[in-house]
């Protein structure tokens, strides 16, 4: 895996409404360029989103930096540290759960 990753600002417009908005936005990428319209798919893919009708792209450089998560597997929550809870079953007074 190589050491590059792409630093930018980003607007993403839904077609339900509403919006979200990051500035120096970081992702890794494998190449030495990312066309607007490929980074644009990229975030939509890489953090879920649904219903979006528009991504804007602006400040985009491309950086070496050392990337900082590993793969994304089933591991990946564990690559990062933080702790899995399973809500999937409703929780009662006095139960154990682990």
């Amino acid at each position: 895996m190589s050491d590059l990753r792409v630093c930018f600002d980003f607007d993403v417009r839904f077609a339900n409404g509403g919006g979200l908005q990051g500035q120096d936005f970081r992702l890794d990428i494998e190449s030495e360029d990312i066309s607007d319209q490929a980074l644009a798919e990229y975030i939509v893919a890489d953090l879920r989103l649904l219903m979006v009708a528009e991504v804007n792209i602006s400040n985009k450089k491309i950086i070496a930096e050392a990337h900082k998560r590993g793969e994304l597997t089933g591991g990946a929550i564990a690559a990062t540290g933080l702790s899995y809870v399973d809500l999937s079953h409703t929780i009662e007074g006095g139960m154990i759960t682990y």
